[in-house]
C-alpha cells in the first residue's frame, strides 16, 4: 500500500506576531480618548473604499483609503489624510516563488515640507516550512529592519535587528521564543534601544485558553536599568457570537474595560474606558473611547 501523504506544515509564527494574542488580549479594543468612525465598503469591481473619521478633544483627522486588485496578482492600495499627506502601497504576493510577498510602500512629505517623498521603504516577506524571515529597507529614512523566526516542535525562535546607515550602526535588536500548546502560550522577549535609557527590557507573558469562550493573560515587564517591575493581566469573556468583554489593570493603577458589539452583520460598535485608580478623584485622568465599525 501507498503511504499516506505527509500533511502540510505550516510556516512558523512571525517574530513579530511571537506572544501576539496575549498582547491583543492585553491591549486591542482598548483604544481611549479617541471616538472613531470608519466604513469599508467593496464596489462590483473589485475596489475596496475605507473612510475613516478620529476625533480627539477639539481635533479631528481623517482619511480614505482605495485599495484595489491589478493584474498579475498584486494589490495597490492608496490612501489621503485629511493632513494633506498621501501614502501608497503595492503588495505582491506569490510572483516569483510560492511564499515570498514583496510590499513597496512610499508617502508624501507633509504640506509646506520640501521633497517628493518623505518615505520610501522595500520589504521582503518570505515564508516556507522552516523558516518565516522579513526584510525592509527605507531609503528616505536610512533604516534596514531584518527579521527571522524558525520553529522545533511546539517552540518557536526568532530574532530581529534594526540598523541605521546614517550612522553606520545597529540602532535595536530583539530575541524572542514562545512556546505553544492547545490550552496555554508561554513566551519570553528581549530588547534593547541601543542609547536609550532603559537599556536591555525583559518581557514574558502567558496566555491561557480557560475555556472556548472565557481566555486569560498576563505579561511581565523589566528593565536592567530600572528597579520597577511593569505587569500587566486581563481577561476576555464572549457572552454570546456577537458580544465580547474585556478587563485589564496594571501596575501603573489603569483599569481598563472594553464592551465589543455586532450590532448586524455589517456594524460592530466597541466602546472602551481606563480608570485612573491612583488619581480617581481628578476626572480629566479618566479616559473613554468608541469605535464604529460598518461594512456594508
Amino acid at each position: 500500500p501507498k503511504p499516506e501523504p505527509r500533511p502540510a506544515q505550516m510556516a512558523p509564527t512571525a517574530f513579530k506576531d511571537i506572544g501576539k494574542l496575549c498582547s491583543d488580549l492585553l491591549t486591542k479594543d482598548y483604544k481611549t480618548g479617541t471616538n472613531t468612525v470608519e466604513v469599508k465598503s467593496k464596489v462590483p469591481n473589485g475596489v475596496t473604499f475605507t473612510p475613516k473619521a478620529d476625533k480627539t478633544g477639539e481635533k479631528f483627522s481623517g482619511s480614505l483609503a482605495a485599495k484595489a486588485p491589478v493584474p498579475g496578482g498584486a494589490e495597490v492600495e492608496v490612501t489621503l489624510k485629511t493632513s494633506g499627506v498621501v501614502a501608497a502601497q503595492v503588495e505582491a504576493a506569490n510572483i516569483f516563488t510560492k511564499g515570498l510577498t514583496l510590499t513597496l510602500d512610499c508617502e508624501t512629505p507633509a504640506p509646506g515640507k520640501a521633497g517628493l517623498l518623505s518615505s520610501g521603504k522595500g520589504t521582503i516577506d518570505y515564508k516556507i516550512d522552516a523558516l518565516t524571515c522579513k526584510a525592509s529597507y527605507d531609503y528616505y529614512k536610512g533604516e534596514a529592519h531584518a527579521a527571522a523566526s524558525s520553529m522545533i516542535k511546539a517552540f518557536t525562535f526568532g530574532a530581529s535587528a534594526d540598523y541605521s546607515v546614517a550612522k553606520s550602526a545597529l540602532s535595536k535588536y530583539a530575541a524572542a521564543c514562545q512556546y505553544v500548546s492547545p490550552e496555554f502560550i508561554v513566551a519570553t522577549n528581549l530588547s534593547e534601544a541601543i542609547g536609550k535609557p532603559d537599556g536591555m527590557v525583559y518581557t514574558g507573558s502567558y496566555y491561557h485558553k480557560v475555556t472556548p469562550k472565557m481566555q486569560c493573560g498576563t505579561e511581565v515587564s523589566k528593565s536592567s536599568k530600572k528597579s520597577d517591575v511593569a505587569l500587566a493581566f486581563g481577561c476576555q469573556y464572549k457572552l454570546d457570537k456577537d458580544l465580547t468583554v474585556k478587563g485589564k489593570v496594571d501596575s501603573e493603577g489603569m483599569l481598563s474595560a472594553s464592551y465589543k458589539h455586532k450590532l448586524s452583520n455589517v456594524s460592530t460598535l466597541t466602546l472602551a474606558t481606563t480608570v485612573d485608580t491612583v488619581n480617581l478623584a481628578e476626572s480629566s485622568k479618566h479616559k473613554f473611547g468608541l469605535v464604529l465599525n460598518l461594512t456594508p
